[in-house]
């Protein structure tokens, strides 16, 4: 069972001596939501304009790409930001990327990527979807990139708000995930993806032991709210 330290009214320390490295690592939910909102604008004005104005086919492959997008939330928690071997998460690039947010959960700065890895990801993912689907990726993409930005707010909400009286779903998936069973409930904005690949979390099973630090204890708030 794994034991974990967790500081989740304390921001995260710097990973790097350099303050410009450092810079890099600070992200913003309103950031990264503006800079692929426009981006999706763009494709989208490119694709209506050069190549075809069907707008049901815009609006089909758009779907399309905001669809998928939950499919790749599963495999990169599950297979990148976890240990393929044991899903741990704490040292050298599982950290850098997803361990530190685990640690300081509430941090807001952590709980989104910041622009330079997420755009590096999203470009990559571009690509691959031009290779497949051509000029369609102009229009997949968006879908795919907005399907991100809203993972990225219900995650955010997850950890910045109470868990309200209804509709809490979300908040107690991923806060089993976070304090319970960190080798399960991969999913944050839908478990579609738990289920099918069998991963949702079972009552009463732990894998995680959770120690907050002692200057913490008076102040737990995340962590009682699955």
């Amino acid at each position: 069972m794994k034991e974990a330290v967790i500081y989740p009214n304390q921001k995260a320390p710097s990973l790097f001596r350099s303050k410009i490295l450092n810079a890099l690592t600070w992200s913003h939910p309103a950031l990264i939501f503006t800079m692929y909102l426009l981006l999706s604008a763009v494709a989208v004005f490119i694709y209506y304009s050069e190549f075809n104005a069907r707008i049901d086919l815009i609006i089909i492959y758009f779907l399309s790409g905001l669809f998928s997008w939950t499919f790749a939330e599963y495999l990169l928690h599950r297979f990148i930001y976890h240990k393929i071997k044991d899903a741990s998460y704490d040292t050298g690039f599982h950290y850098m990327f997803h361990g530190i947010h685990h640690a300081y959960p509430n941090d807001k700065s952590k709980t989104v990527l910041p622009p330079v890895p997420s755009l590096v990801i999203a470009g990559f993912f571009f690509c691959l979807f031009y290779v497949i689907l051509g000029h369609e990726a102009l229009i997949f993409s968006p879908g795919f990139v907005i399907g991100y930005s809203v993972y990225m707010w219900i995650h955010t909400m997850i950890h910045r708000l109470p868990v309200p009286s209804r509709f809490n779903f979300w908040w107690k998936h991923h806060n089993i995930h976070h304090y319970q069973q960190h080798d399960r409930a991969f999913g944050v904005s839908t478990p579609l993806w738990d289920i099918i690949f069998r991963t949702m979390p079972k009552e009463g099973r732990k894998t995680t032991v959770c120690k907050f630090d002692k200057n913490e204890l008076k102040n737990r708030t995340t962590s009682n709210q699955y």
